[in-house]
């Protein structure tokens, strides 16, 4: 025969009683010494958080799930579902009102040898289950209080009668139960001074089966909790360390109570919990209280705080092992105490808003197997798209342990930014042509750094520019601006060469009655000069008539790692695009001093994808835009320049890009990948009319009216209109 002591400690009627039982233990084996010696000296009974609506009478009930912030994972609707926890305890009242849509099936009673699990008679021990049950799983219907899991299922195995007797024998049947019938926690809220080896082998086959058992460190103030909760301490049974959770007990006020055991050797594995006073369901025939509901206190009540988080926390991500979950728990705890692991609250009090909030750096996984960091992933559309990929697409992002969270991708696409009426109002027409000997001509714009050098040699024209227009090169120098207007609010400036920044031109243009020019150019898709492109160009103009003529631009260029300007960073990068384009530009003159502008662009673009990239497939694009301007000079002061230009920027018209994006994680704990598709023409078109008149009041001062209206900005049907008016006045000095 071998002796446990078990101590449960808990408010009844409101006095504090511990109850110290003595249980005789018959060993149904032979041998089967204790292992050690007991080492307690008493039994144990983070893509902003918001506050829960789930913050109601029943969870204020329980103070509890205030103290360790239960709440946060309720507003992600996560409460334990499709979890069983294991309660090897004196009985749990079945038919409880609080507790009977949440018992399993498979309980058992092993004390008088049945199916029916509930306490029987009448002793001080008797609704000691039915407590813990309440506190890890009682339902939320409006009714006293509710579990932390609140959803997940009561596995009761009664293993000790009503007075607090627990048998080995019975413990470790319950074990094996708890294995056989699935159960992802053991709720273990008892304890003693040793344990046999047989039953200590238990505990390790609970380990061995993936389950978390949560133990409670005994309640009479000492240094070390129980044995069974040091069991990693010993030799033989140090890697239950990794999935056995010894808990201590602490206040309201997140103080240790006078009567909890500590940490102490066990604090590697211990971690502290609410167990002080706590609210909780009681067997309805217990004449020990008044109801369905009372209050006890102990280490009892602390562990399946624990137990119940654990439930949640396997709920939510059931691909993780109980190794992986108790490290989250340890490592998310509130510390108290000393700074760090300390002796007495061990790990630190249980935080399950840190416990449910990702931890660490949040990553993008591609279907290659590659991560990257989101905070290193973008999406920077140019307007050409849109507001194509502002879709409200929502994709698996993981934390440094590798748990899934959901993240809408429309909030990492950024959108270029774009020239306002506000820039317009700092822009400075500096631009200067000199003839600096016959045949050499110089351009330049001094506010941007831009110069161009042509060189005459016969019928053929050398030029260098750097930071010039692109547009206006390879159309041989025709103005595409009107004085004191910058390129963003007159004619024709909307191109695809228009995109190139920064750019550097080498151009040869043959004279003759069609003239013809060929170039390379070189330049960035960005301003902080990132993103390279380069490309070819071939020009022709021909006067089709005195009053006509029509500029034929044909274009190829050629995208390191960004497509139209579009830049796709860390997890969405892609390859090289390359963009074969036509720019048609007819000048009409109307009459003296009136023309007729008009300007027609369309591109193909062709995107390669890259092996490591979420962008998994990218058609071709198709993309236009258009422009008419009426310019009429030699108009009022000084001969000033009226113009009106309606225009539809770039856009792209037919495409597709295919994300494989991340949606979750398999219960192998590998990562499922599902293909959206994208269609990447904006929801609407952009039209911009702007009204403008430019002119030199006197030699020194220059005066500048603009008028502005955008429909639809960036392509976009749920922008709304944008009307802006600007008058300027310029002084020389």
């Amino acid at each position: 025969m071998s002796i446990i002591t078990i101590k449960y400690t808990f408010v009844m009627k409101n006095k504090l009683l511990t109850v110290v039982i003595l249980s005789m233990f018959v060993s149904g084996c032979g041998g089967g010494g204790g292992v050690g010696g007991g080492v307690g000296d008493g039994g144990g009974g983070s893509f902003a958080l918001v506050k829960s609506d789930d913050e109601t009478t029943e969870y204020n009930n329980q103070y509890g799930l205030g103290n360790i912030n239960a709440s946060t994972m309720y507003v992600g609707g996560y409460s334990g579902s499709g979890v069983t926890v294991a309660v090897i305890d004196t009985g749990v009242d079945i038919d409880h009102p609080d507790l009977v849509n949440n018992i399993a099936t498979g309980g058992y009673d092993y004390v008088d040898d049945d199916s029916d699990a509930s306490p029987s008679g009448q002793g001080a021990a008797m609704s000691h289950g039915t407590h813990v049950a309440g506190i890890i799983a009682s339902m939320k219907n409006n009714i006293g209080m509710h579990g932390i899991a609140y959803n997940a299922k009561i596995l009761p195995l009664r293993a000790g009668n009503s007075d607090g007797a627990l048998a080995y024998s019975s413990i470790s049947n319950s074990i094996d139960r708890s294995i056989t019938q699935g159960a992802k926690v053991i709720n273990a809220s008892f304890g003693g001074y040793s344990i046999p080896v047989s039953m200590a082998d238990k505990w390790k086959l609970a380990h061995n089966n993936d389950i978390i058992t949560v133990h409670a460190a005994g309640n009479s103030s000492g240094v070390n909790p129980l044995l069974s909760a040091s069991l990693p301490f010993y030799s033989g049974y140090e890697n239950l360390s990794s999935t056995l959770v010894a808990v201590v007990a602490t206040d309201s006020s997140n103080n240790i109570t006078w009567y909890s055991n500590r940490c102490g050797i066990a604090k590697n594995w211990c971690m502290a919990a609410p167990g002080d006073n706590i609210y909780s369901t009681v067997a309805v025939d217990d004449n020990n209280y008044n109801g369905n509901y009372g209050t006890m206190s102990g280490t009892s009540m602390a562990d399946p705080h624990v137990s119940g988080a654990a439930a949640v926390l396997r709920s939510m991500w059931p691909s993780k092992t109980a190794a992986q979950i108790v490290t989250i728990l340890y490592d998310t705890a509130t510390d108290l105490g000393a700074t760090g692991i300390d002796d007495i609250y061990g790990r630190g009090l249980l935080n399950l808003a840190n416990a449910y909030t990702a931890q660490g750096v949040l990553t993008l996984y591609t279907s290659s197997g590659n991560n990257y960091a989101l905070d290193d992933s973008s999406l920077v559309q140019s307007s050409i798209l849109g507001d194509s990929l502002t879709h409200s697409l929502e994709i698996a992002v993981f934390d440094k342990y590798k748990r899934d969270y959901y993240f809408n991708l429309s909030n990492i696409v950024q959108d270029l930014t774009t020239f306002s009426m506000a820039d317009e109002l700092s822009y400075s027409d500096s631009r200067v042509s000199v003839d600096v000997e016959p045949g050499v001509r110089f351009f330049g714009d001094y506010d941007k750094d831009s110069v161009q050098f042509d060189n005459d040699y016969k019928d053929l024209t050398l030029s260098f520019a750097h930071n010039q227009n692109p547009t206006q090169v390879f159309a041989f120098n025709d103005q595409t601006t009107v004085s004191g207007v910058s390129s963003q609010y007159s004619l024709y400036s909307d191109s695809y060469l228009s995109k190139v920044n920064n750019a550097s031109i080498v151009n040869v243009t043959r004279d003759g009655d069609i003239i013809t020019s060929i170039g390379v150019i070189y330049g960035y898709t960005d301003f902080n000069n990132e993103h390279p492109i380069n490309g070819m160009n071939f020009s022709t103009m021909s006067e089709l008539n005195d009053d006509l003529s029509l500029i034929v631009q044909v274009s190829r260029l050629n995208e390191r790692d960004t497509f139209l300007s579009n830049s796709f960073s860390g997890a969405f990068k892609t390859g090289a695009a390359s963009t074969n384009l036509i720019n048609l530009i007819v000048k009409n003159k109307v009459s003296d001093n009136l023309n007729l502008i008009t300007q027609y662009s369309k591109g193909r673009t062709s995107v390669d994808t890259i092996n490591d990239s979420v962008v998994s497939n990218l058609s071709d694009i198709e993309t236009e835009g258009y422009s008419a301007s009426l310019v009429k000079s030699g108009l009022g002061i000084n001969n000033g320049t009226l113009f009106a230009t309606f225009k539809q920027p770039l856009r792209g018209n037919t495409g597709d890009i295919t994300l494989s994006m991340a949606d979750g994680l398999n219960l192998d704990d590998t990562i499922s990948f599902t293909d959206r598709n994208i269609r990447l023409s904006p929801t609407g078109t952009e039209h911009q009319l702007t009204l403008g008149y430019s002119t030199d009041y006197s030699n020194d001062t220059a005066v500048t009216v603009l008028l502005n209206r955008r429909d639809n900005p960036n392509h976009s049907a749920t922008a709304n209109a944008e009307n802006a008016a600007m008058i300027k006045m310029v002084k020389r000095f």
